[in-house]
C-alpha cells in the first residue's frame, strides 16, 4: 500500500499531470488550468489538541495562480478505500494550507 501511495504523491507532484488530472475532474477534459499556473502549495502542518502536538499532511496541494492572483487551491487525497472523516479532515487540511 505505501508503495502505490508514493507512487501516486510523486506522479501527482509534476504540474503537467495534475493539471491533466484537474482538468478531467473539474472541466471535463478541457485544458483550463496550465501546468505553468501551478504552484506548490503548504502539505504539512502542525497543530496543538488537548495539550499534544499534532501533525497533519496532505497527499498533494497545489495552488491555480493566473495573472497574479490565487483563483483556487486543489487538494488531491489518494485513498483505496472511503474514509467516512474525510470531508472533515480535508477542511483542516485546507484551512491550514493558507501562507
Amino acid at each position: 500500500m505505501a508503495e502505490k501511495d508514493m507512487t501516486e504523491k510523486t506522479l501527482e507532484s509534476y504540474n503537467d499531470v495534475f493539471a491533466d488530472i484537474i482538468n478531467v475532474l473539474f472541466f471535463g477534459g478541457k485544458e483550463v488550468v496550465k501546468e505553468e499556473e501551478l504552484e506548490q502549495a503548504v502539505m504539512r502542518s502542525i497543530y496543538k489538541t488537548d495539550g499534544k502536538l499534532r501533525e497533519q499532511e496532505r497527499d498533494t496541494a497545489k495552488y491555480w495562480r493566473k495573472h497574479n492572483i490565487r483563483i483556487s487551491l486543489f487538494g488531491l487525497e489518494n485513498e483505496t478505500e472511503p474514509e467516512s472523516d474525510m470531508p472533515i479532515r480535508v477542511f483542516g487540511y485546507d484551512g491550514a494550507s493558507y501562507r
